[in-house]
C-alpha cells in the first residue's frame, strides 16, 4: 500500500509524514518505558495487528530509530536507538499538551506503566527540593520513580521492576496514588507531600 504523504518540502510536513503514521508514536512510548518484546509490543498496541506492527518495526529499524537488543536472535526485544531517543522531550511536549488541552478518554484501555511517562512529562523541576525514590508495588504495576539532582537541576527518572533501594513503597498503581493525593490522603507525610508538589504547574 502507497503511503500517503503531504507532499511538501517543509521540515514539519516531513515529521509528519514520519510521525503521523498511524501507530507511530504510541511504539515510541512503549519503547521510552522499556525494551519490548515483539509480542509485548502487540498486546499493549490492541488493534494494531501483527502484519502493520512488523512493517512499522522494520521501517524503524531501517531509519534507524529502532533496533534489537541481540540483533542475533529473532525474539529478540526491540529497543529505541540514541537517534530514536531523540523524540523524547517531542513525545513528552505531546503529553504535556495532551494532559492540558485534552479530555482523556476513560472508557479506553489503559496500561499502568503508561503513567510513568506521563509522570516524565508532568514533572516540574523548579517545584522540587529534594531527592526521593518511590517504589511502586503492586499487581499491575512493579516500576519506580525517583526524582535526583543532576547538573543543579532535578529531574525524574523511572524503571520497571523493583529500586534497589526505595525511600517509601506504596502497594498501589500510580492512578491510585494520584486519586489518593488529590484526596488529601498525603498531608500527615512531608516526604510524599515534598514529591506530590513536584507535580504543581
Amino acid at each position: 500500500m502507497k503511503k500517503r504523504t503531504y507532499q511538501q518540502n517543509c521540515y514539519l510536513a516531513q515529521a509528519g509524514d514520519f510521525l503521523g503514521e498511524r501507530w507511530t508514536l504510541l511504539i515510541f512510548r512503549e519503547l521510552l518505558i522499556q525494551p519490548c518484546r515483539f509480542k509485548e509490543l502487540n498486546t499493549y498496541l490492541a488493534g494494531m495487528g501483527t502484519n502493520l506492527l512488523s512493517q512499522r518495526l522494520k521501517e524503524l529499524e531501517q531509519c534507524d530509530m529502532v533496533a534489537k537488543l541481540n540483533p542475533e536472535d529473532k525474539r529478540s526485544a526491540y529497543r529505541l536507538t540514541e537517534k530514536g531517543r531523540e523524540l523524547e522531550g517531542v513525545i513528552l511536549e505531546l503529553i504535556r499538551w495532551g494532559a492540558g488541552a485534552l479530555p482523556l478518554e476513560k472508557e479506553g484501555r489503559h496500561f499502568h506503566h503508561w503513567d510513568l511517562l506521563a509522570m516524565k512529562a508532568l514533572f516540574s523541576p523548579r517545584h522540587c527540593r529534594a531527592g526521593i525514590t518511590i517504589q511502586f508495588a503492586c499487581e499491575e504495576l512493579t516500576a519506580w520513580v525517583a526524582t535526583e539532582q543532576l547538573g543543579g537541576a532535578f529531574a525524574l527518572n523511572f524503571a520497571i521492576g523493583m529500586a534497589e533501594d526505595a525511600d517509601i513503597e506504596l502497594a498501589m498503581t500510580i492512578a491510585d496514588f494520584q486519586q489518593q493525593a488529590l484526596a488529601g490522603k498525603y498531608h500527615h507525610d512531608a516526604r510524599l507531600n515534598a514529591f506530590i508538589a513536584c507535580f504543581n504547574p
